[in-house]
């Protein structure tokens, strides 16, 4: 398990108590530097609490300079990798509920093979359970990075790109990219973080784009395991959402008979997920329906006149 932390020390008290009730067997923190004196008394509280840890030995890796959440993630998980073949991986404003390693070392081991499948999540967005009627599964395959409680392993990892001016060429030279089908506001991130670069902390949107290029997917749980604290603080949203998260322990299935889906599986599922994002707006500041969808046209417009859409 991979834990990242910067300066959030009430948010990760939370956090490290769903940890413990996981049951994980090992864990490295990776605590990244104060960015300034404002920040420093923050980022010693986070390191205290990390230091008084006596569940599990963690394994710290203290940075002495900020490098910023790209940065961050980016270095951790490449050290961390290293010397595992997988990585489960929350950030410090991430509760996941008790069930979450279990599922996730069982989903890491069920699709290890399956290079279309780039990670696991135990974030569901909460779109309407109606769409699991005679679902035969109990995950689904989703096109849309999530790094809300996820894992990856070293394989998949190594293949992502994450220079910006190659990524616009490979857009470039695709023969159809549709961002859309990660989510109605997809277009307009990748557009921010990958083409004009304007959109800071945004490892996970070119994580998103690479799954794009390549036609992969994220297995996502048909139960939510995620709560965030720390939506109206962090980078994914500027204000919180105008939904809640709650973990969903009364549609969990027995671990031990989870049915795992197919990636070329039934579309059911992702309809209603789609849907969900398009009314709701998703990722960093939600907005309304007829906004989004205004915008999403300018910007799919934009990446045209760019080479992104043919």
């Amino acid at each position: 398990m991979a834990l990242f932390v910067y300066r959030r020390h009430a948010q990760l008290r939370l956090t490290l108590e769903c940890l413990q009730a996981c049951g994980i067997d090992q864990l490295h923190v990776f605590c990244d530097g104060p960015a300034d004196a404002r920040a420093a008394g923050d980022v010693a509280e986070v390191r205290r609490l990390i230091g008084e840890i006596d569940w599990i030995e963690p394994v710290v890796h203290a940075e002495g300079r900020n490098l910023g959440l790209s940065e961050s993630i980016r270095s951790g998980m490449n050290q961390l990798l290293e010397c595992h073949e997988a990585a489960i991986v929350i950030e410090d404003d991430v509760c996941v509920a008790a069930e979450f390693y279990d599922y996730a070392c069982r989903a890491l081991s069920h699709y290890k093979g399956v290079e279309r499948v780039a990670g696991i999540t135990g974030f569901r967005y909460p779109f309407d359970r109606k769409a699991f009627q005679h679902y035969p599964y109990d995950v689904f395959l989703s096109p849309r990075f999530s790094s809300w409680g996820w894992a990856t392993w070293r394989d998949r990892w190594v293949e992502f790109c994450f220079d910006a001016s190659s990524l616009r060429r490979q857009i470039r030279a695709a023969k159809l990219f549709r961002p859309d089908r990660a989510g109605a506001d997809m277009p307009g991130l990748v557009n921010d973080a990958v083409v004009t670069g304007s959109l800071t902390g945004s490892w996970d949107v070119t994580c998103a784009t690479n799954m794009l290029l390549r036609d992969q997917y994220f297995v996502t749980s048909g139960w939510n395991m995620v709560e965030n604290s720390g939506l109206s603080e962090g980078t994914h949203f500027d204000r919180a959402p105008p939904w809640e998260l709650r973990w969903e322990p009364d549609h969990k299935p027995r671990l031990e008979e989870i049915r795992f889906a197919p990636v070329d599986g039934d579309e059911r599922v992702l309809k209603e997920y789609r849907r969900f994002l398009a009314r709701q707006g998703a990722g960093r500041g939600p907005i309304g329906h007829a906004r989004l969808a205004a915008a999403r046209w300018r910007i799919r417009l934009r990446l045209r006149r760019a080479g992104m859409y043919r």
